[in-house]
């Protein structure tokens, strides 16, 4: 027989402090907020002489369902006010050839592919490269690449989705509309300049104290604070997992341009251009682009990194003011320590090729929520925990390196050294070890059309078939012979020029009926303003 537990509410968390704003600080609010369903007291603490980085311009496509759908914000609302544009894919360019070489580009698209008779049509393509044919996988097997080429949108002009898509955004706008959201739904916002904190007999953070005396207190604290660390690092001093042997890129040299879309349109994509010492981001937003230049110290000084990049540019950026940035790809040991848990820098960060660094946050959020406590925590919640953050963190890792170890450039020091001298970790051996082997890395448990599934399953399958392929596919680095099982299927093979051929005629369709970039953007722009006249008008 089991004796009913009565339950105690004053076990119950009913305060939480959330120190930072930023991107992390204030989707930590917003998300929580909901998550939690107002029940709890949440309040951000932030300074007002603290500037912010303001990474992550670009983002994967859980964003929608994970983030702005779950707080029911639509596009309509928060895009138009934040300089947001689509994201549909990332263009790598010269990755494969340098400039001297003629260069080449490929996209990285959004989507799992299908399979058909178990067979991924991505192994489907290399059936058929490994035999003449010449057309890249990228476009061969999906249709983003030619709607990023025509700067077309995802969307139908009625809102139809046609194809996946992420985000562009001024990551300070949408803290800010974080900010004004989350106060609306009841979060306190304090300005505040933080100095200490103080700590109970058994190691939980007690209570924070701002620069002229106010204390404030808590049941759980949050560390927003970036590469700072006010609490995770310099209160409860919860060291770091360094990456700097795998990934050596650790400075950047960022510039915004102005942009006239209604003469230039939108591209829909991301760039990454592979330059001497690293690579080249360019996101396209509504009216300006967000660039920068992410390099390794080891091969390029501040000036020479700061010099390419305006060679880059030309005479467009003669007068426009540059900043420099040193990071450390790594992350927190443990993210949840005592009573403390950190998002965002103050946690983990990653070389930006691939956009997670906005992925972490609100994914971590609904690990989270799922292992949330009571005051007394249960040690099993926060180790669960850190365990599903260390392995979404070391996943995203591998993928990463993947993408320079895997370039066959060698035309620079920097490219031979993560050809040759960079540690390559067992777990992204053996996917090497399946490419060339020819079998499908990471392939989907899930149905054919499916995205990134749920952010539960995406920490066990983050990255997919797809996503790899796109990779190797656009290095060449393929195996040297097809899937073997492929020999077991004679008429899939032949059925393959069925597969694709309608794959062709799909792409064309979409051609013809999507509109542009900028006009679907320029469209909501205007029912985003009349909605607003019409709010005013209501008032």
């Amino acid at each position: 027989m089991f004796k009913e537990n009565n339950v105690n509410n004053t076990n119950q968390v009913e305060k939480i402090i959330i120190v930072g704003g930023g991107s992390s600080g204030w989707i930590s609010a917003s998300y929580l907020a909901k998550a939690l369903d107002h029940n709890v007291e949440i309040t951000v603490v932030e300074s007002d002489r603290i500037g912010k980085i303001g990474v992550g311009e670009a983002t994967i496509p859980t964003i929608k369902e994970e983030l702005f759908d779950f707080l029911q914000i639509p596009e309509e609302e928060w895009m138009p006010e934040c300089g947001g544009s689509y994201k549909l894919a990332i263009k790598f360019a010269n990755w494969k050839k340098s400039p001297k070489e003629g260069g080449d580009h490929y996209y990285h698209s959004f989507g799992e592919l299908p399979t058909y008779d178990g067979i991924p049509v991505t192994h489907l393509w290399i059936n058929k490269y490994l035999k003449g044919f010449n057309e890249p996988m990228d476009y061969s097997c999906y249709s983003t690449p030619h709607i990023c080429d025509n700067f077309l949108s995802p969307n139908y002009a009625d809102g139809k989705k046609a194809v996946h898509y992420a985000y562009h955004f001024d990551a300070l706008k949408v803290a800010d509309f974080l900010k004004k959201w989350s106060v609306k739904h009841g979060v306190n916002h304090v300005v505040d300049e933080l100095v200490s904190a103080e700590l109970h007999e058994n190691g939980n953070i007690k209570s924070v104290t701002g620069k002229d005396g106010q204390v404030y207190e808590a049941d759980l604290f949050i560390d927003c604070t970036g590469f700072a660390g006010f609490l995770i690092e310099k209160t409860l001093k919860e060291p770091v997992v360094s990456y700097g042997d795998s990934l050596i890129t650790d400075s950047a040299v960022a510039i915004n341009i102005p942009d006239d879309p209604e003469q230039n349109g939108i591209r829909p994509y991301t760039s990454a251009t592979a330059f001497d010492a690293g690579w080249l981001w360019e996101i396209p937003l509504y009216d300006r682009s967000g660039n920068g230049y992410v390099y390794s110290s080891q091969f390029k000084t501040t000036d020479e990194a700061e010099t390419e990049l305006r060679q880059f540019f030309g005479p467009k950026v003669d007068n426009l003011d540059v900043r420099h940035i040193k990071f450390k790809s790594q992350r927190r040991r443990r993210s949840w320590v005592k009573n403390c848990i950190c998002f965002g820098l103050s946690s983990s960060f990653l070389e930006p090729l691939e956009s997670t660094g906005l992925y972490f946050v609100y994914a971590a959020l609904y690990q989270f929520v799922q292992y949330f406590p009571d005051k007394d925590i249960d040690p099993a919640l926060r180790d669960k925990f850190n365990e599903r953050i260390a392995y979404m963190v070391e996943d995203v890792k591998d993928f990463i390196i993947l993408h320079f170890h895997s370039s066959p450039r060698t035309d620079t020091d920097f490219w031979l050294a993560n050809k040759h001298d960079i540690h390559v970790p067992d777990s992204l051996k053996e996917i090497l070890a399946l490419q060339k082997a020819g079998i499908p890395v990471n392939k989907s448990y899930h149905g054919n059309e499916s995205l990134y599934s749920t952010l539960d399953a995406s920490f066990d399958r983050f990255w997919t078939n797809s996503n790899f392929q796109c990779i190797f596919a656009g290095v060449d680095y393929l195996p040297t012979r097809p899937m073997p099982l492929l020999n077991h299927k004679k008429d899939l093979v032949e059925k393959a020029e069925v597969i694709f051929a309608r794959q062709k005629e799909n792409t064309e369709k979409m051609l013809g009926e999507l509109p542009t970039h900028y006009e679907y953007l320029k469209q909501m722009k205007h029912r985003s303003l009349a909605l607003e006249k019409e709010k005013m008008l209501l008032q």
